[in-house]
């Protein structure tokens, strides 16, 4: 569908000019045309003799916003579609406006509004009819019509045989990108973006096009193909070409004045390469002629050669350069009319339209489908088009993919939203800041425990003991120090005494298989150990200290070491690619700054008490233990059994009085979930890291932690834990999260394959660089490492994450996943090449691959392709595999192959890895309304296993976060009384439902038909709206 339209200044009579488009819909076949899909089973084109037209008359004399009103109508008028077995295909309207002011008087004014469909009308034939109608206004008369019947016959009796060879070569081996065609419930919302290039450029590229002999066509279209090489982040793509198709052996000179649609669309493949540019567009024009010679293709066709599915489009961009005057205006004056605005627009046929008239002027029009392509990018667009035209002349000989299509402006712009806002100048460690509190006010709480609280006096004392110990045990300052205690205050304290003493900390998860403890120990080459005497394991020639023998006393805070900036503060192993864990060293400079910029983003929100769930090996857990401390206020440390209990941890949030939490979307979504009605009112901030936080998440905080600010952050490891957050709101939220802004003192970069800066809305690697770079890896595979420095920019190290992201044009970051196979599991950072080297040392298997499973609304879980004849059974796998690899780590499923799929190259094909297989374990299906009611709750949790009464929760892939959220469930549903020491003390179905209906003795043991029982559905954590 197009709509033409034009503001016409002078006397007009609009009977003889309705009268003129009469005769002009009667006179041509094309607009009496009308399309039949049930007649002989195939698309008909039926003409009918004398259809029905009359051009529609309106009058808005009296208001003065005419433009604002024909807007509206134009809208109102795309969306609705013509019946396309009533012709003509067409809808005209004369509108009168509000008179003219002129010298001599008022002068008539009209809007003529001109909607018609493409398969009755195109580019060329709008000129055409305009210029008859005007010619009969005047009382001309105009030579007989060309019969469109012989197009249509030359048209269905050409051979396109030569054209599918062609095109077909020319297309064989491209993987288009699969574009869904917008609703047809509802009319594409369309933008519009026009630019006028200035006369200066508009002649030296028709200078450019007489020197190197391309014309003008090809200038546009190469340069267009550059721009959506940058923004689509491809090197080979397929746009494509509107060519009007006229043969003059058709119709003789006269060819171009028939009426009709007669436009053909030619393939377009573009390979941005390093060719010089004049050589690379001389290619370009060479192709297009080829293709000019073999034909257009019906876009039908097209699809078929592309190998798409048939409601997808073809193409996701068109181009038309029009270099044909309409002299409209010429015409128009001659009957008396003087257009005094105009515009033409298109209802899109693909996402992206760009129609280039050239003329008296170099007009550039891009029209696209705001379901695909937002306004703001389609005026980007055209800028850098208009930038990369500018450009062409001066850069004929360098490489074609080297030419810069972003226009400074744009380069500053993307800068500037990239860049945290300056960060003071801090001093010292964030130790000193903490020895200051510790200084300043001795019986501030500093922890808050389970059953005791520890003032900061305290805490000094024992991290100043602590740091004796060990410089009585020989650690010398710079030394690192593991640490293997349980979540709570001594942990915290052991932190501070080893970071006293000089040294750096290295934690350790006490719960990991003792052989990839011994991993971390030996790469990060400790010099001792801090632990417990229950915990306590023998490493040769390790010192171990235990915190039991370990007896505070008053201490002299200013006799400890006082770490320097470049010290390093600690090193946290994460997984890594060769089936060994990697540590990232992080200094005292990176955690300066880390907490230092946390300060600065939240002043309008100091801590008072900070919820610390995460665990201390984690790095999540570095913001909440310094940021807190720093500041002075206190940590709320959960026991092993509130950390795994929703109700437990929402109550102490409440009786805690915590104001500030840092949890797993996963895990904040249940506890508000469990919160109910009474909500959390008194948090005031809420942080979610180390997962996507979906949208729903946004507004169940809204409604149960009103009063909190929600924030989502994410940063890596390897840029000392954060680095961007968004605020998020329920209004400002849309189908995902933003990840937000950058952190004060922080730069960020968003970078193509070839490191450079990716426009507004283009997906490209975040790189992060500045201060909070960490130093380097620790036991990383050769080559690899932490810091690089970007070309071009400056010197400031810098990181490259992996992660794929995209800024906003509100200036926002938003996370697109991984350009590499690396996961998040439970908000751990997972590598599946560590699960498939520690699979593969398991007897019987020969071949492994390991991937992620994600559906909506449940947690990414690891899935592990087996191959081999004779392999191990689950329960086998996940005993041997606990001895070497943390929970978190073990697949979720087992699925075994006699062998895995492999490329032609040999190696193992990931796509082409069927589904994982749903756990089927119902030999022994569940009894009695209370295990058939919780089996319904754990296949729901599991990923639709059949889950039968003898099955184990967690040998079914059930996690801790998933055994919260099930007992949540259980709770709310089942037995009120039900804890999480149930599901771990009898983890089998058919021991659950025993031990919980023991509990309910006495009452009704059937519970109520509730969403389970009565086969409804619920997702795995519903979240309040």
């Amino acid at each position: 569908m197009g709509q033409w339209w034009a503001l016409l200044a002078g006397p007009l009579d609009a009977d003889g000019f309705a009268a003129a488009w009469a005769a002009i819909v009667q006179r041509h076949a094309a607009l009496r045309s009308g399309f039949h899909w049930e007649l002989k089973g195939a698309p008909a084109q039926v003409v009918v003799s004398a259809p029905v037209f009359e051009v529609e008359r309106l009058d808005w004399s009296a208001r003065d916003d005419w433009r604002a009103a024909l807007d509206t109508l134009l809208e109102e008028d795309r969306a609705h579609p013509f019946d396309l077995r009533r012709p003509p295909l067409m809808r005209v309207r004369l509108i009168t406006v509000s008179p003219e002011r002129a010298p001599e008087g008022p002068a008539p004014r009209h809007l003529l509004v001109w909607t018609r469909h493409h398969l009755a009308v195109d580019g060329w034939s709008l000129g055409e009819i305009l210029g008859e109608v005007l010619t009969l206004y005047r009382g001309g008369t105009v030579p007989p019509a060309l019969p469109f019947r012989r197009y249509v016959e030359w048209w269905q009796g050409r051979d396109d045989s030569a054209a599918r060879v062609h095109w077909g070569a020319v297309l064989a081996g491209h993987s288009p990108e699969s574009v869904a065609r917008s609703s047809t419930v509802s009319a594409p919302r369309i933008g519009e973006a026009f630019r006028v290039l200035s006369p200066a450029l508009a002649d030296r590229l028709g200078a450019l096009s007489r020197t190197e002999r391309l014309t003008l066509s090809t200038l546009v279209e190469g340069a267009w193909a550059l721009v959506l090489a940058r923004t689509d982040g491809v090197d080979d793509l397929v746009m494509g070409c509107v060519e009007t198709v006229r043969p003059p052996e058709l119709l003789g000179d006269r060819s171009s004045a028939m009426v009709g649609p007669q436009i053909g669309v030619l393939p377009s493949r573009v390979r941005r390469d390093a060719l010089p540019l004049r050589h690379w567009l001389a290619e370009l024009q060479r192709a297009r002629v080829a293709g000019r010679e073999a034909g257009p293709l019906a876009l039908d066709a097209l699809r078929d050669l592309l190998g798409l599915p048939s409601d997808a489009l073809p193409l996701r961009s068109l181009i038309a350069v029009q270099t044909y005057p309409l002299a409209l205006a010429a015409a128009f004056r001659a009957a008396g009319l003087e257009i005094r605005a105009s515009g033409d627009v298109t209802l899109p046929d693909m996402p992206l339209n760009l129609m280039v008239e050239i003329g008296e002027a170099f007009e550039l029009r891009l029209m696209v489908d705001q379901q695909h392509v937002a306004l703001p990018q389609a005026r980007q667009l055209l800028d850098m088009l208009a930038t990369a035209l500018e450009r062409l002349p001066d850069h004929l000989d360098a490489p074609a993919n080297a030419l810069n299509v972003m226009p400074e402006a744009l380069d500053r712009q993307i800068s500037a939203a990239l860049t945290g806002r300056p960060l003071p100048a801090a001093s010292g460690t964030a130790l000193d800041l903490i020895l200051a509190q510790m200084r300043a006010r001795p019986e501030a709480p500093a922890i808050v425990a389970t059953d005791r609280v520890w003032t900061y006096g305290d805490l000094g004392n024992r991290a100043a003991a602590l740091a004796g110990r060990l410089a009585a045990a020989g650690v010398k300052s710079g030394a690192r120090v593991a640490v293997k205690l349980e979540h709570g205050p001594e942990a915290v304290a052991a932190i501070l005494g080893i970071v006293c003493a000089g040294a750096s900390y290295v934690p350790l998860d006490p719960e990991t298989p003792a052989e990839r403890r011994a991993m971390i120990i030996e790469a990060a080459g400790v010099a001792a150990l801090v632990t417990r005497r229950a915990l306590a394991e023998t490493v040769p020639g390790l010192p171990i200290l235990t915190v039991d023998d370990i007896a505070p006393e008053p201490a002299d805070l200013d006799a400890v070491v006082r770490p320097a900036a470049a010290d390093e503060a600690y090193v946290i192993f994460t997984s890594g690619s060769t089936g060994r864990p990697k540590g990232v060293s992080v200094g005292h400079d990176n955690l300066r700054t880390h907490v230092a910029a946390s300060a600065a983003e939240n002043a309008d929100l100091p801590i008072g008490r900070f919820l610390l769930t995460f665990p201390l090996f984690f790095d999540g857990s570095v913001t909440g233990l310094f940021c807190t401390l720093c500041e002075g206020g206190t940590l709320v440390m959960p026991d092993a059994a509130q950390a795994r209990d929703a109700d437990r941890l929402v109550a102490l949030i409440r009786e805690a009085a915590v104001t500030h939490v840092c949890l797993t979307p996963s895990l904040w979504a249940l506890l508000l979930e469990t919160s109910g009605p009474q909500g959390l009112p008194g948090l005031r901030l809420a942080k979610v890291a180390a997962e996507p936080c979906p949208p729903a998440l946004v507004s169940a905080h809204a409604a149960r932690a009103p009063n909190a600010v929600l924030c989502n952050e994410y940063g890596p490891t390897e840029a000392t834990v954060w680095v961007c957050v968004e605020r998020c709101r329920p209004e400002t939220t849309g189908a995902s999260v933003a990840i937000g802004h950058p952190l004060p003192g922080t730069r960020l970069h968003v970078m193509d394959g070839e490191g450079r800066p990716c426009p507004f809305g283009t997906i490209g690697e975040l790189v992060v660089s500045g201060p909070a770079v960490a130093r380097a890896y620790i036991g990383a595979e050769p080559g690899v490492v932490l810091r690089t420095v970007l070309p071009g920019a400056d010197p400031a190290p810098a990181y490259r994450t992996g992660d794929r992201v995209s800024l906003g044009f509100d200036g926002r970051l938003f996370f697109h996943g991984r350009r590499d196979r690396q996961v998040k599991i439970a908000g751990y950072r997972v590598e599946p090449a560590d699960v498939e080297a520690a699979l593969q040392t398991l007897p019987g298997i020969l071949d492994v691959a390991v991937v992620v499973e994600e559906s909506e609304g449940r947690p990414a879980r690891l899935v592990a392709h087996l191959g081999g004849a004779d392999l191990p059974d689950d329960a086998t796998l996940r005993r041997l595999l606990a001895a070497r690899l943390p929970a978190y780590m073990i697949p979720h499923a087992f699925f075994r192959h006699a062998r895995l799929p492999r490329t032609a190259n040999g190696k193992v094909d990931r796509a082409a890895l069927p589904p994982a297989p749903v756990v089927d374990s119902a030999e022994a299906p569940p009894q009695g309304t209370l295990e058939t009611a919780l089996a319904a709750l754990w296949s729901e949790a599991l990923g639709g296993a059949r889950v039968g009464r003898h099955d184990h929760f967690f040998a079914l892939g059930g996690s801790s976060l998933l055994a919260m959220q099930m007992i949540a469930r259980v709770r709310r549903e089942l037995a009120p009384t039900a804890t999480l020491a149930d599901l771990f003390e009898a983890p089998q179905l058919a021991g659950l439902a025993e031990r919980l209906a023991e509990r309910m003795v006495g009452a009704d043991t059937r519970p109520e038909p509730g969403p389970i029982l009565a086969g409804r559905q619920r997702a795995r954590v519903e979240l309040p709206s």
